[in-house]
């Protein structure tokens, strides 16, 4: 507190006169040749003395006149509060954003027609190329309501048409060169087994000739023997080749079946590809066109526009199941239970509320947020940092229960969760608590000064507090504690 002009005046006149004594007290030196002077009487220095003492009294009494109107004053006021029976509730506040609980992310499709067809000819064309870009056709409008089922977006199809018309042509001739072999292996097959139904017979022949050799000459003996080991190691050949024809024909009857299971199967993987440029939502709800990266930077997706397979260019909300996904301190997530009812406010509309219920707790903390950060509930802002080694937050999902055209996906809300409530309690504000030896104290009005009044303190919440004896519905109390009784005043 500064001190007034006139005392600081004042004081730097008493500084004056006493360094003015100082100086008339000082000896004066005098060179070695002159004499000494003659040294003060007894008499001077008391009087210099006395005009000290009287200069510095003045000085303390003028600082003590200045110095007591602005040092002094009254009794503290202190302010009052008065006791209440009322609904008391206690809760705990999150922070975060709308979401919605069911809802549809709508991907560009991953096209698998031309993955088989190699680096020939027609696979350069490229509409339906596993890693090609899609061109956007069509796309629903935003912000309009669109019911299950309804087509989405589409995207053009001409060179996946052109694909499924050529894999058509290239399956109906496999299809002919495989029956047109078919048939040239099984006449083949035919006539070698027919030569080889010669074959044995012939062998058979010469095997009953071969026993009248007996009234024959020797030299037609001889040629009977000859002739039926011929017929005979004919018919082993033949019999050879022709277990031999079957499993090659089996072979190859089998290699024209695979190129026609290819072609089928790739043509069924292009007509899945023509129904995928027709993308159709599997709920109704509300069109969100998401942002993503293009040529010219972060816009969010329109027709004309190319999108990579895979990528989310689209998102379908259900508003009829919207929540609040939010964070909370993890000393705070021991206090909320499951079905927990939570009042919630939207940043967008200050003075409404909505009714919610807490419908899932998560069972693994996470980093906190940095200073600053934002809000899957709030999350705006950037993780890590300093804070978040030591920080760990919670996420809890809280159900909205309401039903109301301004509950919209990623508005920032809050919810107070109710987690304790007693009807007709004593409420008093709990900064009118205190603590003398241990026992919790208010101080209760009584005339013009407060007495200290030992009571029983129940639930607490973060700003108020019940009284369960101690105290009676009516009472004025001070609304902090009271240190010292004699020197306050009620306000």
């Amino acid at each position: 507190m500064a001190r007034p002009q006139a005392v600081v005046d004042l004081r730097k006149r008493a500084v004056e006169g006493a360094q003015a004594l100082e100086t008339a007290l000082r000896p004066e030196l005098l060179p070695d040749d002159k004499p000494t002077p003659p040294p003060l009487s007894k008499g001077v220095v008391a009087a210099l003395v006395a005009v000290g003492i009287v200069l510095g009294l003045f000085a303390y009494q003028a600082l003590q006149s200045q110095a007591g109107p602005a040092g002094s004053s009254g009794p503290v006021e202190v302010p009052t509060a008065i006791v209440e029976s009322k609904r008391f509730e206690a809760s705990l506040r999150a922070g975060g954003t709308l979401g919605a609980t069911n809802f549809a992310v709508i991907r560009a499709p991953r096209m698998r027609g031309a993955r088989d067809r190699g680096g020939g000819g027609g696979g350069g064309g490229g509409g339906g190329g596993g890693g090609s870009s899609l061109t956007i056709e069509s796309l629903a409008e935003p912000g309009t309501m669109v019911e299950a089922g309804e087509v989405v977006a589409v995207f053009e199809s001409k060179q996946t048409a052109d694909m499924l018309d050529n894999y058509n042509s290239s399956l109906a001739q496999t299809r002919r060169r495989s029956a047109s072999r078919i048939a040239s292996l099984l006449i083949d097959a035919a006539n070698l087994e027919q030569d080889h139904h010669k074959a044995l017979a012939d062998a058979d022949k010469s095997e009953l000739e071969l026993r009248t050799a007996e009234v024959r000459s020797k030299i037609q003996a001889e040629i009977l023997a000859l002739q039926a080991e011929q017929d005979e190691a004919s018919a082993e050949q033949l019999t050879e080749e022709v277990r031999l024809s079957r499993i090659a024909n089996t072979a190859e009857k089998r290699v024209y079946e695979i190129d026609i299971e290819k072609d089928e199967r790739r043509l069924a993987r292009t007509m899945q590809d023509m129904e995928k440029m027709r993308l159709r939502t599997p709920v109704s709800g509300l069109v969100v066109v998401e942002t993503m990266f293009q040529r010219d930077g972060f816009s969010q997706a329109s027709a004309g526009d190319t999108v990579n397979p895979g990528s989310t260019f689209l998102r379908i909300v259900d508003l009829s199941n919207m929540a609040v996904y939010a964070d909370i301190n993890q000393t705070d997530a021991q206090l909320v239970e499951l079905g927990s009812t939570a009042t919630i406010h939207l940043d967008a509309y200050p003075g409404a509320a909505f009714e919610g219920r807490v419908a899932a707790i998560g069972a693994v903390a996470s980093a906190g947020q940095s200073t600053g950060g934002g809000g899957r509930g709030g999350r705006g802002g950037s993780r890590g940092g300093s804070s978040g080694q030591w920080v760990r937050q919670v996420p809890v999902r809280i159900e909205v229960l309401s039903q109301d055209e301004r509950i919209k996906p990623d508005l920032s809300a809050s919810a107070d969760i109710l987690l304790a409530a007693e009807d007709q309690a004593l409420v008093v504000p709990r900064s009118a608590l205190g603590e003398i030896d241990g026992e919790d104290i208010v101080w209760v009005q009584d005339g013009g000064k407060f007495v200290a009044r030992e009571v029983q303190v129940g639930q607490l919440s973060d700003t108020e507090a019940t009284i369960r004896s101690g105290l009676s519905a009516g009472e004025v109390i001070a609304a902090q504690p009271v240190r010292d009784p004699d020197l306050v005043r009620a306000l």
